[in-house]
Order: C-alpha cells, then structure tokens, then sequence
C-alpha cells in the first residue's frame, strides 16, 4: 500500500511539474505520441519502442504490388519492390529496386539510390532534405541517369503525424528522337499510431517524364508483429483519367 502511495504521489509530482499527461516521463510539449500506456516503454519521442517514429540502425521492407487500367486495353501489372535503408544519426542512406511485369512487357525499373538528412526545427518538427540517383536498368535506348532532389516535412500534432513535401527528378533520358520532360511531384496526409497499428491517408500529384498528369488517394494499414517485423496493406484509387485505376499492395519489413 505504502509503494501504491509513493507511485501516486510520483506520478502526480511529474504530471504537475512537466505536464505529462500520460506519465511516460516525456513532457507533453515534446511528446509525440500522447496517451502512451502506463506499462509501455517509450523511446525519446515519447512512443511505444514497438512502432517507433524512426529506426534506430536499419529498415528493409518487400511489396507486391497489382495495378489495372480500363484505359489502356484492361491493363494488368504485377509489380515487386525491394528497399533497404541504412540510418546513421539524422543521415539516411536507401536504394530500392522494383521490377515490373504487365500486359505488353516485364524488367527492372530504374535502381533509385536516395540520401536524406533531417533538420529538427522544432521537437515536433522534421525536415528532410535529399538528393538520389536513378540507375538507369531499365532497358530501353537512351535511358540515363537522372537526378533526384526531395524535401519532406512531418509535424507530430496530439497522437498525428502530418506530413507532406514533393520531389523534382532531373531526366537525362531520350525517347527516340526527342527528349522526355522533367517530372516531379507532391504529396500530403496523415498519420494516425495506435498501439500495434498505424492508418495513413494521403493526396499523391505527379507530373511524369511523358508530360502526363497524375492525382492518386492513397490508404495504408501497417500492422505490428513483434520483434521489429510489421506486415502492411495499401490501396490507391485514381482521382483522375490519366491515373492508374486502382492499385493494391501488401508486404512486410523489418525496422531496428
């Protein structure tokens, strides 16, 4: 009884003095997960270290994706993509790998290799800025290496993280006779953390290398496995004709 007093009395003292509503030790103003369980351990950010905001040394993940178009003669497409990230203090390093396979033919796309270093402007704010190359495996006459430049931002708001930034791609590569335009694009939505779950819906623009225009909605359900492993579906809908229909994936991952 005499330890249940001292806890209370502890825990009251905190709340008072730090104004830490979930008594996980993080003040609220830094806590970028509230209402954490009293019996989970957090990590800095004041987060379950099941679904942490980011991994510690490395992050590797596998996605199979299934894509279909009415517009282009009930297009199908197969796809598979391979990632692997190495994080070193606030520096990231990834390179992924996505082979295709549809209706009219199969390969490699372009290898991206990607840096990225985070500036933390506020405790519940980070910028990403990068830079990347795109490997040109993907075989056809006058592919070349294009550059990549990105700038990503997410703002951690009373259990959400909003996030949004875009990206603008330097394409070297030649069509025939004729070269292809620079692409970029643009992105934002929301993350919702439970405690072994995390619900993303997002807005997707892109303007790609052929000139076409792009607007996707985009969900995905991640889910917690243990031992650092999670398992997660997502699903885009096309907002407009130049969009692929309808995409649906699912894969699995590691983060440590």
């Amino acid at each position: 009884m005499r330890k249940l007093v001292i806890l209370l009395l502890l825990s009251l003292t905190l709340l008072a003095k730090y104004g830490d509503q979930d008594l996980d030790g993080v003040p609220d103003t830094l806590d970028r997960c509230p209402n954490t369980p009293f019996s989970d351990l957090v990590d800095r950010y004041g987060c379950s270290i099941q679904k942490l905001i980011k991994p510690r040394r490395y992050e590797y993940y596998v996605e199979f994706l299934y894509a279909k178009d009415s517009d282009a003669i009930h297009f199908q497409e197969r796809d598979m993509l391979t990632s692997f990230t190495l994080y070193q203090g606030n520096f990231d390093l990834s390179i992924s790998a996505f082979h295709f396979n549809n209706n009219f033919k199969k390969g490699f796309s372009d290898i991206s290799v990607k840096a990225e270093y985070r500036f933390s402007p506020d405790p519940m704010w980070d910028l990403y800025v990068g830079a990347g190359l795109e490997l040109p495996t993907y075989n056809f006459a006058g592919n070349k290496t294009d550059y990549t430049f990105l700038l990503n931002n997410e703002y951690f708001l009373l259990g959400y993280k909003l996030y949004g930034g875009g990206y603008y791609i330097f394409v070297q590569d030649r069509y025939y006779d004729r070269d292809l335009k620079d692409s970029y694009g643009a992105y934002f939505g929301f993350q919702r953390y439970f405690r072994h779950y995390s619900f993303d819906l997002a807005y997707l623009y892109n303007h790609s290398k052929f000139g076409s225009i792009t607007h996707m909605g985009y969900t995905k359900i991640e889910r917690y496995l243990g031992h650092h492993y999670y398992l997660f579906f997502t699903y885009s809908k096309a907002l407009n004709h130049q969009a692929i229909d309808q995409i649906f994936s699912f894969g699995f991952g590691r983060r440590y």
